[in-house]
């Protein structure tokens, strides 16, 4: 996911509820173990964020394909089949154009990998030019809400979110850590 993106995945995860943030929390530290195993045995674990350029989407792939498809996104709700951070998905998540929660529940498949690169991100960069007011709007929105934090920067880096993610327990709220956070 994009940097910038983290941001507002953040501003949504600290509006749920107490309760659904701890079995986020616990679903991402499952979903980060799960990951690392898979990425060990593939042999690739980028550090985190990296740009864009350094992405290797094959090897990205692999890790997808060979057992994280069966881990449901720490995101979604198995009781209610619902995603809890929809307002704030990532543009991986905008471009299933699913409604069905059911694909949410494996992870992205191996093929979407390949795609990604060339066809899926450049798609996503001129919906942005095409949509580029609103989309300065939402940075506008961000600055406001994180004064610190260079947007424009973040929309070049791409992070594994359960490596920034982190969960403060007595305050129940969620932070970026190794980003700047707010």
């Amino acid at each position: 996911m994009k940097l910038v993106e983290a941001f507002h995945l953040l501003l949504v995860l600290n509006s749920l509820p107490a309760k659904e943030r701890r079995r986020i929390h616990k679903d991402l530290v499952r979903y980060k173990r799960l990951y690392k195993e898979e990425a060990k045995r593939a042999g690739y674990d980028p550090e985190s964020p990296l740009n864009e350029e350094e992405l290797n989407t094959e090897k990205l792939g692999l890790i997808c394909g060979l057992g994280m498809n069966e881990v449901p996104c720490p995101f979604l709700s198995t009781e209610e089949g619902e995603c809890k951070v929809y307002s704030a998905r990532p543009s991986m998540c905008r471009l299933t154009f699913f409604e069905d929660a059911e694909v949410c529940r494996r992870d992205w498949e191996n093929p979407i990998a390949f795609l990604w690169k060339n066809e899926i991100a450049p798609f996503i960069e001129r919906v942005r030019e095409a949509f580029n007011k609103r989309w300065e709007l939402e940075l506008e929105r961000l600055k406001s809400e994180f004064p610190k934090v260079d947007v424009h920067t973040l929309e070049r880096k791409l992070v594994f979110l359960p490596d920034h993610l982190r969960f403060d327990p007595v305050k129940g709220r969620f932070y970026l850590r190794g980003v700047c956070s707010p």
